[in-house]
């Protein structure tokens, strides 16, 4: 049984057409003559590389040569390999278009339900067993990059009595409710970042200046901070530092590249997702602590509102006075739930919920 092919030596990039002898019996394998030498190889010293479309098929030699050859019928024949009847299927599958397109769809769908729920389940796994005092250090750490030279804080300008005096309102509220987590307060300059409070690792809260000027009534800092021990309650912080590290290794190795713009976006995007999701989550805390504490709910929301600008402005333009109340204002953003969905659905229940006290 023969076949023809093209050889080449390993050595050099010429190739020779030869005509290859599929060799039976005891000892089965292949022989053909090239550059006037005969040349014979054993099954054992051959193996044939799966078959790509209609493509050459190519048979990879033991010495570093190769043939390649575009119908190998008459070696297929003697093939003994365990994977021969696999690569048989897996090219039947590809030359089908209907059978590509399956495969395309339930491999969209798996990626998808991965990084739905694979990558959150695999950081709330390494989260639980994760020590606190190693989640502490990370947490100094990112601190530390932050307050550096080029970082984006700096030292906080707010008098110290009115950084004791929230100091001293958040924890009372932590006093009147029985699963206060353990926190650690920080002031700076927020500069770039402007009016915010956020959490890192280990239970570092960092509030900015820039919020507490914002602010309007010691309340409503309270009311955010609340929000900051949600996160540090469910360690947020640090379950999304891990889930962004799993979600950038994946998307890398898919993309090919550890620093392109698509990994840093698509990555972007899907925190944002695992983010909002945290963000409810916190919400539900600062709820009930609001009102096991006895604070007004609607601060948080008047506060929230006030950080959304965008929501502010575009409401105004509707007709309503841009001197009514936050909270009456956020009542006329029901129409504009498809461009600011997010604020509108989070100060709800605390609108709702009245000046309702559980003390």
């Amino acid at each position: 049984m023969l076949f023809q092919a093209d050889y080449f030596d390993g050595l050099t990039a010429r190739s020779q057409a030869v005509t290859v002898e599929v060799v039976t019996g005891i000892q089965p394998g292949i022989a053909f003559l090239a550059d006037e030498t005969k040349r014979a190889y054993p099954l054992s010293d051959i193996h044939v590389e799966a078959k790509l479309g209609s493509g050459k098929r190519i048979i990879n030699l033991a010495d570093g040569g190769r043939l390649e050859a575009g119908d190998i019928k008459p070696l297929e024949m003697i093939l003994t390999q365990p994977n021969h009847k696999f690569h048989s299927v897996l090219h039947y599958l590809e030359n089908h278009l209907a059978w590509v397109c399956l495969s395309l769809v339930l491999t969209l769908m798996t990626g998808w339900a991965f990084f739905e729920y694979g990558i959150p389940k695999l950081a709330g796994y390494v989260v639980n067993k994760t020590s606190a005092e190693l989640e502490t250090r990370l947490g100094e750490q990112v601190l530390g990059l932050f307050d550096h030279k080029f970082g984006y804080f700096h030292p906080s300008k707010t008098p110290v009595p009115k950084q004791s005096g929230i100091a001293s309102g958040l924890h009372t509220l932590c006093a009147s409710i029985s699963d206060c987590p353990r926190y650690r307060l920080e002031f700076r300059d927020g500069g770039e970042i402007g009016a915010n409070a956020l959490t890192l690792p280990g239970g570092i809260i960092v509030l900015t200046d820039q919020l507490i000027t914002l602010a309007k009534f010691d309340a409503e800092i309270i009311a955010v901070l609340a929000h900051e021990l949600g996160h540090v309650k469910h360690r947020h912080a640090f379950r999304q530092s891990i889930q962004s590290v799993v979600s950038g290794l994946i998307l890398a190795a898919v993309t090919g590249d550890a620093s392109s713009t698509a990994s840093g976006l698509s990555g972007f995007l899907l925190e944002m997702h695992y983010s909002q999701a945290h963000e409810t989550q916190a919400d539900h805390f600062a709820l009930a602590a609001l009102i096991k504490a006895c604070l007004p709910p609607k601060a948080y929301a008047d506060i929230l509102l006030r950080l959304d600008p965008e929501g502010l402005n575009a409401n105004r333009e509707t007709g309503k006075n841009s001197e009514q109340p936050l909270a009456e204002q956020a009542e006329g953003l029901g129409n504009m739930l498809s461009t600011h969905p997010n604020t509108v659905n989070r100060i709800k229940p605390f609108l709702e919920a009245g000046t309702g006290c559980e003390k």
